[in-house]
């Protein structure tokens, strides 16, 4: 039985091979046409005539094309989408649809063809929008610190600029163009070359469609790098505020400012001076303000590092001056070139001194009457008027000190004579017989009495001894 079966399988084998060999024949002597396809893409020729009025265009749908041709069964084979070409030729645009005509082109075996192929979509759709062509500078964007103590310096970047070519709409998108490059912990000079990065207006990355064009493809930089010290300001104020005023002082926006360049350069600077005549107070009655440059005042190859702004606020402050009096009791004098043999008696109590300032200092001033002097030397027996000496700070002028009248006697000699109270009886008959003479003496002192100095420094009279005893 399974020999049987055998058998069958074998002569089915046997006559599918002879079919095959019998169509082989066949085809061979016959040879007939097939038509098959083959998928091509599209090319857009005379772009120019876009371009030329300043518009780009964009393929709406695919971007191919099938093409049909007729071959010989036998040549088949040797047919490839290699051997046609397709192509839209942008003259024959016809701007209601936005179609072109499809063509199709043969570019090997055309011998093989038997017939001429075609396109089955027989046009092509574009969009068209219009061109724009724009220049970006390059901007610099740097990761990382440099190490302390440095700056950037100057940078060049080669190119400076670029241009950009594409449809309109793509162009906007684009808001900076620029370059990075990483300084992390960096000292030195650095130099080379980076690929431009697009960014939108949010600063956001963003990646260029195949439909822009950029004429720069790399950017070569060079990037100095520069010591960082800081100056502090010297200010030189000249004139002179109005009369009843006084210059008070400098406040400025910032204290000290820092400052790059070469290193023998700021070896020898420690501070930026503005001259004078930025800064003049002549006849101010109020603060002048002042905005100065700080850039012109700095040497060649030194430059303003850290700084939003180079323009710094100057005031100079201006007070109006008060005069003020104080009172000091002359008892406490401080007389100069006393003779032993003479009593000095100042006429009145006080003296009244007139003192100009501002008035925060005079507030806080005080004159003891120990440090206003008076010369009383070489001064003789009766009234003299002497002209008080004072020393103040610079802070003060003196407007008005009064002269005092001084009395000077002469100390009484004789037993009555006391050193503690500075008080003396007079003994002399030349005394006692002008005391009989008249109830008051020519000085104003009492009939019977002679000068004692009070325990505050002033002279009053004082009774004789027979009066005191009853």
């Amino acid at each position: 039985m399974k020999e049987k079966q055998n058998k069958r399988w074998a002569l089915k084998l046997l006559s599918f091979l002879c079919a095959f060999l019998v169509w082989l024949g066949v085809v061979n002597v016959a040879d007939p046409v097939v038509t098959k396809t083959v998928e091509v893409p599209v090319e857009i020729i005379n772009e120019e005539v876009l371009t030329s009025n300043d518009l780009t265009y964009e393929i709406v749908g695919k971007k191919t094309t099938s093409i049909s041709y007729e071959v010989k069964t036998t040549n088949a084979y040797r047919i490839r989408p290699a051997d046609f070409r397709a192509y839209a030729d942008m003259a024959e645009l016809w701007s209601v649809t936005g179609s072109i005509p499809i063509k199709v082109e043969v570019l090997n075996h055309g011998d093989f063809l038997e017939s001429n192929p075609v396109s089955r979509t027989s046009t092509i759709k574009i969009e068209t929008e219009p061109l724009q062509r724009k220049r970006f500078d390059l901007k610099l964007q740097m990761a990382g610190e440099l190490a302390d103590g440095y700056e950037t310096g100057e940078i060049v970047l080669s190119p400076a600029y670029l241009y950009v070519e594409g449809p309109e709409s793509l162009i906007g998108q684009i808001s900076s163009v620029g370059i990075e490059i990483g300084l992390d912990g960096v000292s030195s000079d650095v130099q080379g070359t980076a690929v431009p990065q697009y960014y939108d207006a949010n600063g956001n990355k963003i990646t260029l469609s195949d439909r822009v064009e950029s004429n720069c493809e790399e950017v070569a930089y060079n990037m100095t790098i520069l010591k960082v010290k800081n100056l502090t300001l010297d200010f030189q104020v000249s004139g002179t505020v109005a009369p009843g005023y006084r210059f008070t002082g400098i406040s400025c926006s910032v204290k000290t400012v820092p400052v790059v360049g070469l290193k023998s350069i700021l070896a020898s600077m420690h501070t930026i001076t503005i001259p004078g005549e930025y800064l003049d107070i002549t006849g101010a009655r109020t603060d002048v303000v002042k905005t100065v440059n700080l850039e012109q005042f700095l040497p060649d190859n030194v430059t303003i590092a850290g700084l939003k702004s180079h323009e710094v606020q100057v005031i100079l402050s201006v007070e109006r001056l008060e005069e003020r009096n104080y009172t000091v009791e002359t008892a406490g004098l401080l007389l100069e070139g006393e003779n032993e043999d003479l009593i000095y008696r100042p006429a009145k109590e006080t003296v009244s001194i007139r003192v100009r300032g501002l008035k925060e200092d005079l507030d806080s001033l005080t004159i003891h009457s120990d440090k206003v002097v008076l010369d009383v030397a070489g001064l003789t027996e009766g009234t003299h008027s002497v002209t008080p000496e004072l020393t103040l700070d610079d802070a003060f002028e003196i407007m008005n000190i009064p002269s005092v009248e001084i009395q000077v006697l002469r100390t009484a000699d004789g037993p009555g004579e006391s050193a503690e109270t500075g008080t003396a009886e007079s003994t002399s008959a030349a005394g006692s017989e002008a005391a009989q003479e008249s109830p008051e003496a020519s000085d104003g002192v009492p009939a019977g009495a002679v000068p004692v100095e009070s325990e505050s420094g002033t002279a009053e009279p004082a009774e004789t001894s027979q009066e005191q005893a009853g």
